[in-house]
């Protein structure tokens, strides 16, 4: 297994891959257009690295890593961190350590750059989470974000809301998760 950074040529392949690995989950992840802004690998590259995981130069997997606090995809992040988000593992390939592997790079990487790694996810994302904690991620609850579409009154409570008026209705209370795993200490 091979992690790089993804070639231009390959950047079709990274967000079909990560689309298609979001539509796997039970509850749509995709609302609001996000399903493009996935697809606008090119344009993330510009702020973002964009890695892969490829096995006999078959892309099987993807993951965007970020060091930029302009980028807007350095997102609910306190000073100083980096970020991954995206990762993905197209369905024929999991089970290959492929999501491991591109976890693992990201974790160095943050190492290497001495900044605090933090991440989000869902509860839908079962898999990834406990790959997570198994590599030391520590959840901080404090830090995450509930969706709000407006439908139902304002979550009392939560750190922070975020309004997506056109999500769906399951989308209602969905949380992101945040993690964090301080690098220097491990």
């Amino acid at each position: 297994m091979e992690i790089r950074a993804a070639r231009p040529d390959e950047y079709s392949r990274v967000g079909d891959l990560t689309v298609a690995a979001y539509r796997t989950l039970p509850v749509d992840h995709l609302f609001g257009g996000y399903d493009e802004e996935i697809r606008d690998v090119a344009g993330r590259a510009e702020t973002a690295e964009i890695l892969v995981a490829a096995l006999a130069d078959d892309v099987v997997g993807a993951v965007t890593f970020v060091t930029d606090p302009e980028s807007p995809w350095l997102e609910w992040c306190e000073p100083g961190d980096v970020q991954f988000r995206l990762l993905a593992v197209d369905t024929a390939a999991r089970g290959t350590g492929a999501g491991r592997a591109l976890a693992r790079h990201c974790v160095e990487r943050a190492r290497s750059l001495r900044r605090p790694l933090a991440i989000h996810t869902t509860p839908w994302m079962e898999t990834a989470r406990a790959m997570y904690e198994r590599m030391g991620f520590e959840r901080r609850p404090a830090h995450d974000k509930v969706v709000w579409t407006g439908r139902s009154d304002r979550p009392e409570g939560a750190a922070a809301v975020l309004h997506f008026p056109d999500a769906p209705a399951e989308a209602e209370g969905m949380r992101f998760l945040a993690y964090r795993l301080d690098v220097l200490a491990r």
